[in-house]
């Protein structure tokens, strides 16, 4: 038989602590966080959510960071993004091509006669 998958939650979520990070480059990261130490520095360590799950980890040093607001797996979940177009290009690029949004139509060029032209 086949059982409909119900759609994730904030619990199917690993515990850990959460947060909405603020990066250099106007970018912002929510998932999960934790400090490591990688090449004799501290660094942060974010797992983003992106459609319930938690994405391979993306490293940041401390300097890069504009603000962090700690929060509840709960809120990070609500406001984690929902479309691959929010998020960061290194992030993106790094997405298994199953949680990419299928092209929802062909885009064609527009022909326009010269009077026509959109200004």
């Amino acid at each position: 038989m086949n059982e409909a998958r119900a759609e994730p939650t904030a619990e199917d979520l690993p515990e850990g602590q959460y947060a909405i990070v603020e990066i250099l480059g106007h970018r912002t990261l929510i998932g999960r966080i934790d400090e490591i130490e990688r090449f004799g520095t501290k660094l942060l360590q974010i797992e983003p959510i992106f459609r319930g799950r938690l994405l391979e980890p993306v490293l940041h040093h401390g300097t890069a960071i504009y603000g962090l607001a700690p929060c509840s797996r709960e809120v990070a979940f609500e406001k984690a993004p929902k479309q691959d177009w929010q998020l960061p290009e290194p992030v993106r690029a790094r997405l298994e091509p199953a949680l990419l949004a299928p092209p929802t139509h062909d885009v064609e060029d527009a022909e326009y006669e010269e009077e026509e032209l959109p200004i």
